[in-house]
């Protein structure tokens, strides 16, 4: 028989140990403790409440979190929150809570909908759900919907070989296809990296720098200071600005040997960057040793088609995809991916 409970970080340190040590074996993930704690206890909202399942020995075998954050829908300030660390050792898959022995759920969708009723108890909502896509058919006994939200994944290949290998969820007939382009975006980009680099009013500045456009007709995240300076790590996330007078920018993740520089959040006043702008995030990218540059572009209208087309024509490889995001809310209007402004800042938490 299994215990649970739920609580709010900070979390005493043997128990922050344990989930994390947890949860890096289960996923092979490789997460320090440092960003641990930050993610849950330093966010602007307050720190994350936690669902814990243990043994009547006080062995943590089950785990999830819900960690808040601002957002902004209609000019009116929200707090969303998402479900970040969630493990389920095996063994006690198929073990009964103590409370629900007769109840016919899974043991961690029970756990799950607990923390989930609990987060919408604070006032928070969206609620948004990480798990696996075998999972989302039961996204309902938990009172989740699928929403589904069309994006482009556009790459500009640097290193066409280790791409090829090491980009996820593509089979081998797209990974040689993107051997294939990578071959001609790098042959084409490459005289321009030859000459002197001119930087054309393109500089970094502080990640948490004001004017942050914001979309009043969708939902929105990571646009006010203090979420600015949470959301972004220092080390890892740099902020450029494109114009100084316009407060163009884009926010990107640092690429690396076996990584994309990866844009998660950016301001254009334009229809999409510009050449000077690109020829700076190769030149970042190369210095890097990084695979290339990933921008994904979400929507289906016409700003972002105009957006597609733009870094087409400046040699992205772009492709359509779907990214389905479980959602829990009370208010139906978040059922709706058309309402959601989103980027990759949601979904670049890793280290």
């Amino acid at each position: 028989m299994l215990n649970l409970r739920i609580i709010r970080s900070p979390l005493p340190q043997a128990e922050n140990e344990a989930i994390l040590s947890e949860y890096n074996q289960l996923t092979s993930a490789g997460i320090p403790m440092e960003e641990f704690l930050h993610w849950l206890q330093g966010g602007p909202e307050g720190p994350a409440w936690h669902v814990i399942l243990e043994t009547d020995e006080g062995e943590i075998v089950g785990h999830q979190s819900l960690i808040p954050f601002r957002g902004s829908y209609g000019g009116r300030k929200i707090v969303a929150a998402k479900s970040e660390y969630t493990f389920l050792r095996e063994a006690f898959r198929s073990t009964k809570i103590r409370g629900f022995e007769h109840s016919s759920r899974p043991t961690h969708f029970i756990a799950s909908k607990k923390l989930l009723d609990h987060g919408q108890a604070q006032g928070w909502g969206p609620i948004l759900i990480s798990t696996t896509p075998a999972l989302h058919r039961w996204a309902s006994s938990i009172g989740c919907s699928p929403v589904q939200v069309p994006l482009w994944e556009c790459l500009l290949v640097l290193r066409p070989w280790d791409a090829a290998r090491k980009t996820p969820n593509l089979d081998q007939w797209r990974r040689a296809s993107l051997c294939a382009a990578g071959l001609f975006q790098r042959t084409i980009w490459s005289p321009s990296l030859l000459f002197p680099h001119h930087s054309n009013g393109i500089r970094p500045v502080p990640v948490g720098d004001n004017h942050v456009s914001s979309n009043r007709d969708a939902l929105t995240f990571f646009e006010d200071q203090n979420s600015l300076q949470w959301r972004y790590l220092e080390g890892q996330y740099e902020r450029i600005e494109l114009s100084a007078k316009s407060h163009e920018f884009v926010i990107l993740k640092k690429g690396s040997i076996d990584r994309y520089l990866r844009i998660c959040q950016w301001r254009l006043d334009s229809e999409g960057p510009s050449l000077s702008s690109v020829a700076s995030l190769v030149r970042m990218a190369q210095k890097e040793k990084a695979l290339g540059i990933r921008w994904s572009v979400y929507g289906s209208g016409e700003p972002t088609l105009s957006f597609v087309r733009r870094v087409r024509m400046l040699g992205f490889l772009c492709a359509r995809r779907r990214r389905t995001l479980l959602v829990r809310s009370d208010d139906e209007r978040f059922l709706d991916g058309a309402r959601w402004n989103l980027t990759d800042a949601m979904f670049s938490f890793d280290p």
